[in-house]
């Protein structure tokens, strides 16, 4: 989900501990008049992503001719867009470390135990247990019995995970779970991005929450994630407009995908021309920060190579 950035920083209050424990008492004994510290904050500062559209005039004036077969500005932008998307995609799978630690915060990081990580939101997850999310080495399988215990290590009463996300090759693995009958015989509507098929599937679920499939996310990484905890805090460019990597003129594009939308994430600044070339230039921007208020409600197995 994508939410609104505040601020230079944004800081939020966690929980790491229990204040004064609560006293049984009676009559005229005394009660607990002290107070013990139970909360610290966590610190993010904002990132930001710009892609580039470099356009030079001669091939401008050039496209601007009866000959014309497509519109360059237009399919550059398209192009560059879903470049922007993609390498963004990167970013969200990694641990905010690259180009000199300037990068978003990725899932790598954000959900994880120390071992990528030592410091979240400013703070040390080894003084900080709540930091630390759920990192379960898989040996090398995966099992239903492997998911549920994971499940069950970030759960705790209404509080749930909702979104299962793994690559390719681990969801493939995930299906060989499912019984026969399961694999054969569902047969639910495609609108609602169920198990649609008669055949294999279109998506999976389990205990209610969709496995997503996303080539992107590591090979043999199963992520368990809480999207109430879990979000981007998105900070608009202070000037232009949204763009989206949708595109009118280019064939096989995934981002057409509605899933794939980015909503007002990025932010087009339009075109600047250069003082001493006959070229012009403008950049698409991402401003924000990937924040996992709770990491302590995700988690991930690791190492998935079969059943």
């Amino acid at each position: 989900k994508t939410k609104k950035w505040d601020g230079a920083q944004m800081n939020f209050p966690i929980k790491y501990q229990k204040g004064v424990s609560s006293v049984a008492f009676n009559g005229f004994d005394l009660l607990p008049i002290t107070q013990q510290p139970s909360t610290v904050n966590m610190t993010f500062y904002t990132s930001f992503v710009a892609t580039n559209v470099a356009l030079a005039g001669s091939d401008l004036s050039i496209n601007a001719t009866p000959m014309q077969t497509l519109k360059l500005a237009q399919v550059m932008m398209e192009s560059r867009s879903q470049d922007a998307a993609d390498d963004v995609g990167n970013f969200l799978q990694g641990d905010g470390t690259s180009f000199g630690g300037k990068a978003p915060m990725g899932l790598t990081g954000a959900v994880d135990n120390g071992t990528v990580l030592s410091t979240y939101g400013g703070l040390s997850r080894a003084s900080y247990t709540g930091l630390n999310s759920t990192v379960t080495a898989s040996g090398g399988t995966i099992s239903l019995v492997k998911v549920r215990t994971l499940w069950n290590s970030i759960s705790d009463g209404p509080v749930i995970p909702n979104f299962i996300i793994t690559d390719y090759t681990t969801w493939g693995y995930f299906e060989q779970l499912q019984t026969p009958y399961q694999r054969n015989n569902q047969d639910f509507s495609p609108s609602n991005r169920t198990v649609a098929s008669t055949s294999g599937y279109s998506e999976q679920r389990w205990d209610g929450m969709i496995i997503s499939r996303d080539k992107k996310v590591t090979t043999g990484y199963f992520y368990m994630l809480n999207l109430d905890v879990l979000n981007w805090y998105a900070l608009k460019w202070h000037k232009g407009q949204t763009v989206t990597p949708k595109a009118k003129d280019i064939e096989g594009n995934v981002y057409e995908d509605k899933i794939y939308a980015p909503g007002n994430a990025f932010t087009w600044t339009g075109f600047i021309d250069a003082y001493n070339q006959g070229t012009q230039n403008g950049f698409m921007i991402l401003g924000g920060q990937l924040i996992n208020l709770a990491p302590f409600r995700n988690g991930v197995l690791t190492g998935i190579a079969g059943v």
